[in-house]
């Protein structure tokens, strides 16, 4: 689905709110899955089902059976659920597209997973879709479940029982398995669903086009998915940080894979792994990552009950310590801290008795024993807390009493209240076992996020900041200058020759016309040449050999720095011409480049790749032999904004470095924030295919690329 178009929307509309279903292989056998599907549709709400059965059966489960689709006396049913072997799917898809088939779910597996047959099965599958504008869940999945219109899409009748009360989360997951279990997940923490997707294999239905369809439906305000791997990364991303910018999404990712890259040479290619530039994604899309399943229904359950976190101070109000300490270090990791509470509030917490005469007016409130006998207190602090000025949010742990008559019951509903007087999120550590449904219930009743674990408690609120914080992004992307035209005819010239690996003075020629301040390099094919590149450029000197078979040239003896005269220059060059014969007596030998000595400083990397899946990439990090020991570079796709360059900047490990480091003097950021983008914008305009600055020195507040490393692409 694209952005907009109304025949996908209309397609959408009609597979999850459907007025007719046909149960393709519905069976009498109440162990087979044509009977559950079969099962889940009748308890949905739906004007019509036809359960279609091969075997001439006249009835199922009390429904009128039809011996083929054929048959079914019903031109216009928006809905076919397939349950048949995987040989019969194509054939039945034909005969329910004459019937005016709008929407489908194929359960049935042995398609694309299964080998070369089954992926072309699935690509014929597809575009009979497509020419017929129908949409598939599937194959090779559980289906999908809306709880607002009452739809049973699956192999699982419990689903309509278990997830009865609509929510305003819709759960989408490429793995029917991980649907399970957040079904499972849901239900335990007593969180309301309100739709589920199963995509399966995904013949033409994405989880961009999931995306695109919620950031629309009124009935959604919070999206969760699991993804296990995309075929269009980049189509997925522009979906993603368009739904972002709408409503939050929290993404769990797992069993990435690379295939269909091939081996890169450069440090920007090689370390562009899949997780790398999915999360790079995720990231720059707005998206909320988590780790864990809990984590992801957790995070979904307090997005979706709270308003946004305004800032990092958090009221802690407890009867029992251990429980706020486990819940101060989480916060504490994640960048929140414990609120200093105004004067007001401590004067009020002594005069009105609220804590014991031996507790002191501090964060956390810690109401003793006292508070777990009377619970009343809970909701006087929390108004106060509402009240403060230096709280932006609130969490309270508290110990259920487990039924016990002789303990003063929680007032869950006042306290609920008190929550959405002020409007800041307030969170609620519930010590009791998951199966305390009446107590869970009433929480969710109260309007309140309450978890059984204060670990969990407080990672929720975490990620609440972590999503507050979250820049929505622009819709409308900055606007670039183009390049001058010399620049676009070289790069084409160069790609026209065949010779995609570029030398370095070709190289930096490149980056300087698009802007870019590089060292002055020459191409000497002998000494008297390299004598005479040294006089135009002016001593000190560097030589660098030149090869396009040569990746790491001090590895072969190829870069010798500092050279002061001319006898030095002649002596260095013979040299490096023999031990590169020695080391790497195979590579094909241009000549020597001779550049100018930059001055000592900062060594950072920016990169970029063209990627299958992800298109145009960019990276940076420290550079030189940094990025080789500690891999430490952060990937976005390009084009970049200013915004964008920002929080690579801020999220290396070693961003430390760049604000100065044993007397070495701060990087300019804001040059550097320049430089990312540019590089950014080379790689989106132009055909490169790889291309590393490595080492670019920050010196005298500027900066120098030292090296380069480029290669054209070898298609436009």
């Amino acid at each position: 689905m694209q952005r907009g178009n109304t025949k996908d929307l209309e397609a959408f509309q009609a597979m999850f709110n459907p007025r007719s279903v046909a149960v393709v292989g519905a069976s009498t056998q109440s162990g087979k899955i044509g009977n559950f599907v079969l099962r889940s549709v009748l308890a949905s709400s739906v004007d019509r089902v036809y359960p279609v059965h091969a075997g001439g059966a006249d009835r199922i489960l009390g429904v009128k059976a039809y011996a083929s689709i054929d048959a079914i006396p019903d031109d216009q049913v928006d809905l076919f659920l397939f349950a048949v072997p995987q040989q019969h799917i194509l054939p039945s898809f034909e005969a329910a597209v004459a019937k005016g088939c709008r929407a489908a779910v194929i359960f049935t597996a042995g398609f694309r997973e299964a080998g070369e047959g089954g992926r072309r099965d699935q690509e014929i599958l597809k575009k009979l879709a497509n020419d017929a504008g129908v949409k598939i869940i599937g194959p090779n999945t559980m289906g999908f479940y809306s709880a607002h219109n009452g739809i049973n899409a699956t192999f699982m009748p419990v689903l309509s029982d278990l997830l009865r009360t609509p929510g305003n989360i819709a759960l989408v997951s490429q793995s029917g398995g991980v649907a399970g279990f957040g079904v499972i997940q849901f239900v335990e923490n007593h969180v309301p669903l309100g739709t589920l997707v199963c995509l399966g294999n995904r013949a033409n239905v994405e989880f961009a086009d999931m995306l695109y369809y919620f950031a629309q439906d009124p009935h959604t305000s919070v999206i969760a998915l699991f993804i296990e791997g995309l075929d269009d990364l980049r189509h997925f991303f522009e979906a993603a940080r368009y739904c972002a910018a709408v409503k939050p999404v929290v993404v769990l990712g797992a069993g990435y894979t690379d295939a269909g890259r091939k081996v890169a040479k450069s440090h920007t290619g090689s370390m562009a792994v899949s997780q790398a530039l999915y999360e790079a994604a995720f990231r720059q899309a707005g998206l909320l990552q988590v780790r864990t399943v809990e984590e992801l229904v957790d995070t979904a359950k307090i997005l979706a009950m709270s308003p946004p976190l305004k800032g990092n101070r958090v009221g802690m109000i407890t009867h029992t310590a251990g429980p706020a300490v486990l819940a101060s270090d989480i916060l504490a990791k994640h960048g929140l801290v414990l609120a200093d509470l105004d004067d007001t509030t401590k004067k009020t917490l002594i005069s009105e008795r609220m804590l014991a005469p031996f507790t002191p007016p501090t964060n956390p409130v810690d109401l003793t024993t006292f508070g777990y006998l009377d619970r009343r207190l809970y909701v006087e602090v929390l108004d106060l807390m509402g009240r403060d000025s230096n709280v932006d949010a609130t969490l309270a742990i508290c110990i259920s009493g487990l039924g016990d008559p002789n303990v003063e019951p929680f007032p869950m509903r006042d306290f609920g209240k008190v929550t959405t007087q002020y409007g800041k999120p307030v969170a609620v550590v519930w010590g009791a076992p998951v199966d305390a449904h009446q107590e869970f219930t009433a929480w969710m009743e109260a309007g309140v996020p309450a978890y059984p674990t204060a670990e969990r408690a407080a990672t929720a609120l975490a990620n609440l900041c972590r999503a507050s914080k979250r820049k929505k992004a622009k819709e409308s992307r900055e606007s670039l200058p183009g390049f001058p035209k010399e620049l676009v005819e070289l790069v084409h010239k160069k790609q026209s020759s065949g010779r995609y690996y570029l030398l370095e003075h070709e190289a930096k020629r490149i980056l300087e016309l698009a802007g870019i301040r590089t060292t002055r390099s020459i191409l000497a094919v002998n000494e008297d040449e390299a004598v005479f590149a040294a006089r135009q450029i002016g001593y000190p000197v560097a030589l660098k050999i030149a090869s396009v078979d040569i990746v790491h040239k001090s590895d072969v003896g190829g870069v010798v720095l500092g050279i002061s005269d001319e006898e030095m220059l002649r002596r260095s060059f013979r040299r490096m011409m023999e031990s590169v014969a020695q080391r790497a007596p195979s590579a094909r030998i241009e000549g020597i480049c001779v550049q100018n000595m930059v001055p000592p400083g900062t060594e950072i990397i920016v990169g970029g790749v063209r990627d299958p899946q992800a298109g145009p990439v960019v990276m940076f990090g420290l550079g030189g032999i940094w990025v080789e020991m500690l891999k430490d570079v952060v990937f976005r796709l390009a084009p970049i904004t200013k915004e964008d360059a920002w929080e690579m900047i801020e999220e290396i490990q070693g961003a430390s470095i760049l604000d100065g480091f044993r007397g070495s003097k701060p990087v300019n950021k804001k040059l550097l924030v320049q430089l990312i983008v540019a590089i950014s914008r080379i790689m989106d305009r132009l055909p490169i295919q790889e291309l590393d600055c490595n080492p670019i020195i920050f010196h005298d507040d500027i900066y120098t690329v030292a090296d380069v490393r480029m290669v054209i692409s070898r298609t436009s």
